[in-house]
């Protein structure tokens, strides 16, 4: 049988798509040319452009397309990155802000205000402690040097305040200085460990905090997904269901890997540890991919995403999937 050669951009992590990238993993009838990317470049290029058969991709930033009526892309119920960002949250230490409520008429920093981190941030903000998005001034622009320009721009939600940072500001160091009071991001900004105290977590203790909000509410974020191009799975419908298949033997082998704790396959000494808590947290599928299996948390996204004005009408979790891939759901 011939086989349907696929570019395929995304990162290399090492439990869940290494085995795509070493052929150890092959999706039926493709070949999967796998191009290792940083999601930081990856994002952008795939919003500008489309010329990855299949790529990794920002949630809040596919739901933006479609949202708008581009329909370039077409997903699948592949999750690559899930986080809790509760401890995502930072407060300069000049802010006088000890608790959530303590936000409010603050100065924000956001690197992208769609991003898809901090769409989950200000909905915990919201639905946990009261804190609407509307209720912060938010300022968007690069964290450090050198800065990049925003992957998919949106014009700012009515209601909300926010501006865009004059060329040559950077978020970091403007919360390090106290010129902004809390900054959402993805990655630590240095302050928070040179040992000045200039910058903490608003929840210090953010994975009991974030173990409390999963026990309660039984949703893990999730962050990244896979897309195709649509003109080419028009074309060929089979891939999106072989490509499901191929991801999670893919997972399922980097899984069974990191359990092998005999001999560790991370340099993280407590590993066994880890993985003995998480199961007691999360069970003992905490990273499931498929559509009926996270159905409850892509609900949840489509809600915030309306809610904060990423989207005018609210989508729906069956708008954003090869129909091929929803399982039992599909026939509703």
């Amino acid at each position: 049988m011939h086989e349907l050669t696929l570019t395929y951009a995304g990162a290399d992590y090492l439990d869940r798509t290494r085995a795509l990238l070493d052929g150890t993993v092959r999706p039926a009838g493709i070949a999967l040319r796998f191009l290792p990317f940083h999601p930081n470049v990856l994002f952008r290029r795939v919003v500008a452009y489309t010329e990855f058969d299949v790529a990794e991709m920002s949630t809040s930033g596919y739901m933006n397309l479609v949202a708008r009526g581009d329909d370039r892309y077409i997903a699948i119920p592949v999750f690559l990155s899930r986080n809790f960002r509760h401890g995502g949250i930072y407060v300069s230490g000049a802010s006088g802000v000890r608790e959530p409520a303590d936000l409010k008429g603050k100065r924000a920093g956001i690197l992208e205000y769609q991003m898809t981190a901090a769409l989950w941030q200000r909905a915990l903000l919201q639905h946990e402690y009261g804190v609407a998005p509307t209720d912060l001034e938010w300022y968007e622009g690069p964290l450090r040097p050198p800065a990049e320009g925003e992957p998919n721009p949106i014009a700012a939600p009515a209601g909300t305040a926010l501006q865009h940072l004059p060329v040559g500001q950077y978020l970091e160091s403007m919360l390090a200085a106290g010129e902004l009071d809390v900054l959402f991001s993805a990655s630590r900004p240095p302050a928070l460990t040179d040992g000045s105290g200039r910058v903490r977590r608003l929840f210090p203790s953010y994975p009991e905090v974030e173990q409390d909000y999963y026990r309660r509410t039984g949703i893990f974020p999730i962050m990244h997904l896979v897309v195709l191009r649509r003109a080419l799975y028009q074309e060929h419908l089979w891939i999106a269901g072989s490509l499901l298949t191929a991801f999670r033997e893919a997972q399922q082998l980097g899984w069974r890997r990191l359990q092998d704790t005999g001999t560790l396959a991370v340099m993280l000494p407590w590993l066994a540890a880890e993985l003995e808590q998480l199961a007691a947290v999360m069970g003992p599928q905490p990273w499931p991919y498929g559509f009926e299996e996270n159905y409850a948390t892509l609900s949840a996204m489509c809600q915030y995403h309306h809610e904060q004005g990423l989207s005018r009408e609210r989508l729906t979790p069956e708008q954003l999937f090869a129909p091929e891939t929803l399982g039992a759901r599909r026939a509703g």
